[in-house]
């Protein structure tokens, strides 16, 4: 007995912490705290805007998912007025056969039968044809998406993420290796989240507000701003978020002619990593200026909204033969049938055309200001780093000027 007591305080002690990190899990599901993170972002044709940072997975695996209206697709308008749509098509077919269903009608099958005769006879293959464009609809859907969420992937990882490595490296080596002039490591962050900044002003049409903002958000000079303007006489307005990497390796090409560059194999690093933003930039561009093919997406809208249509007058005409049979059991599956599978392959097509440019001012771009803030910040830890290292270190590796 006295074993089994001393022990007891133990047993608590180690099963204390597994029941909090239970409840903390269950907790993080469940609790009223809001599913996502929405932080401020650039105004879009004058009025602010916000988009979501990041958000909890957990929440959607719960049913805490039925009340997660903000910065879902439920926000987005266009979904309901299909869903509108869809259900005006169904009452209009669900309403002449429950009105005609036990009448005989000329020119149905090889004589005269009623509407529920005929229906009886090719439910089957009606059912049977809605299934097929399911199907057909389905599997369309699953490579667009598939295409989509792997282009923004891209935009993200090898677009965005290439900006802040090539940033990043050029600001460490540079500033261990080169010099540690704060103009030249603070031009650098500046340059690159500038390079940044210019796409979310390019798909937005607000590069006529280019120079102010750019000013305003502390990422260029006014003399800066101007020169990348270029002159009246030679103006120098394309592409301008990749041809800003230019100043980047303008700015290793003066350390090197100043000697602060002592070898040739860390000059070509230096421009390697200038090449890697612009290569970083160009992925961006490049996922937003081309598109995935017209012709594949035209033919994928059709074919979803001709099953949406079909499935929407076949479903309607059961319905309103289920009504006269008072089968409420049949009735409930077939308008949740009607409402639920259109809704989701609207949904779908909706979700798809945002995922396509995340920098246009949608509900889902990438948080921009964000973005420049984490840039500014993480190449700024890098010089304190720097700055800052062991007694160790420091007497043995002095820091260049």
């Amino acid at each position: 007995m006295s074993l089994f007591l001393s022990r007891s305080p133990r047993r608590t002690d180690e099963a204390t912490p597994l029941i909090d990190q239970r409840i903390s899990h269950i907790k993080k599901a469940y609790s009223s705290e809001s599913h996502c993170k929405i932080v401020e972002c650039l105004p879009h044709r004058g009025n602010p805007s916000v988009v979501v940072s990041d958000y909890e997975p957990l929440k959607f695996s719960s049913m805490r998912v039925v009340g997660a209206i903000r910065g879902t697709i439920l926000q987005d308008y266009i979904l309901f007025v299909e869903q509108v749509l869809i259900t005006l098509i169904f009452i209009a077919a669900a309403v002449p056969i429950w009105w005609s269903f036990n009448k005989e009608v000329e020119g149905i099958g090889s004589g005269g039968h009623s509407i529920r005769r005929w229906l009886d006879s090719q439910e089957g293959r009606m059912r049977e044809f809605a299934m097929i464009l399911m199907v057909l609809s389905s599997l369309l859907l699953s490579f667009y998406t598939a295409m989509a969420v792997g282009r923004w992937w891209a935009i993200r990882t090898a677009g965005v993420g290439g900006i802040k490595a090539a940033a990043m490296e050029l600001e460490m080596l540079i500033s261990q290796m080169v010099t540690q002039e704060a103009q030249v490591l603070d031009a650098i962050r500046r340059y690159a989240r500038a390079s940044l900044f210019l796409v979310f002003l390019w798909r937005r049409d607000q590069m006529g507000e280019m120079q102010e903002q750019l000013i305003a958000q502390g990422l260029l000079t006014e003399q800066e701003a101007r020169a990348l303007l270029g002159t009246p006489e030679a103006p120098w307005n394309h592409v301008l978020h990749e041809t800003i990497w230019s100043w980047q390796s303008a700015i290793v090409c003066t350390l090197y002619r100043e000697g602060k560059i002592e070898s040739d194999q860390l000059l070509r690093t230096l421009l390697e990593r200038c090449s890697d933003g612009r290569k970083a930039i160009q992925c961006i561009h490049t996922h937003l200026a081309v598109k995935i093919p017209m012709q594949y997406v035209h033919l994928l809208c059709f074919l979803v909204k001709m099953h949406n249509v079909i499935l929407s007058v076949i479903m309607g005409a059961l319905f309103g033969a289920a009504v006269r049979n008072s089968e409420l059991i049949i009735c409930c599956q077939l308008m949740g049938r009607t409402l639920i599978l259109p809704f989701l392959f609207n949904a779908i097509l909706l979700i798809n055309a945002e995922l396509a440019d995340p920098f246009d001012g949608g509900p889902t771009d990438f948080p921009c200001l964000a973005y420049s803030k984490a840039l500014e910040m993480d190449g700024s830890s890098f010089v304190k780093a720097s700055q800052n290292r062991p007694d160790w270190m420091a007497k043995r590796n002095s820091l260049p000027v």
